[in-house]
């Protein structure tokens, strides 16, 4: 992995880019369960008309309803379950972003005191590295 691909992703969270585009996902989620959400309202509106001015037998219409305030529901308990969710796994990444820190002060610790060849404290640094590159990535 060149310089470039190591250094981009703290670079771009210093800067608080992901974070910028974090934000607009998740306003074009919070646009797309409303629109959702008021499209099955407008189902079930016209459902309820169709039940007034047709005959069709009770249970058709009462399943049918049935099936959309089900999907009503999802529509609605949809965002704040990605919000959950995404809390978790920001959580989550956190946490392996302080155990990198620690595992690269020990390794470095060792390195110092001559417990560890170069080397090999270059090839776990590099694993630390895209550990923490794949973290960044992930979002």
């Amino acid at each position: 992995m060149s310089l470039q691909g190591l250094v981009l992703p703290r670079v771009i969270r210093v800067l608080r880019l992901s974070h910028e585009g974090r934000k607009e996902r998740e306003v074009n989620r919070n646009e797309e369960y409303q629109a959702r959400s008021e499209a099955v309202k407008a189902a079930i509106e016209r459902l309820d008309q169709l039940a007034t001015e047709q005959d069709l037998p009770l249970d058709v219409i009462e399943a049918i309803r049935l099936q959309h305030r089900d999907r009503l529901k999802h529509a609605d308990e949809s965002p704040a379950r990605e919000s959950a969710v995404r809390n978790h796994a920001e959580l989550h990444d956190e946490v392996e972003r302080l155990l990198i820190i620690a595992e690269r002060t020990r390794i470095n610790d060792l390195f110092r005191e001559g417990k560890l060849k170069d080397e090999a404290r270059r090839r776990i640094e590099r694993e630390l590295d895209m550990r923490e590159a794949h973290l960044s990535n992930q979002r």
